[in-house]
């Protein structure tokens, strides 16, 4: 179960970076929008819920019994 923690996690980073290293490589430098803002700000989500998620679950897999 880690291993897929930190399989969406590091996907999670990945995401919103080349979205916005994207964003610049097609507007040639322009200037940013706030509809790139928003879409950069919004591809965090599932990191947050990915952490929201790993932080839940964490001790539900020991068993101290």
């Amino acid at each position: 179960m880690k291993g897929l923690f930190r399989l969406v996690i590091v996907l999670a980073i990945i995401t919103p970076v080349s979205i916005f290293f994207g964003y610049i490589i097609m507007d040639e430098g322009d200037q940013f929008t706030a509809e790139h803002y928003m879409v950069t700000g919004l591809s965090m989500v599932p990191l947050i819920f990915a952490l929201l998620v790993k932080f839940l679950m964490t001790g539900s897999e020991k068993n101290t019994e």
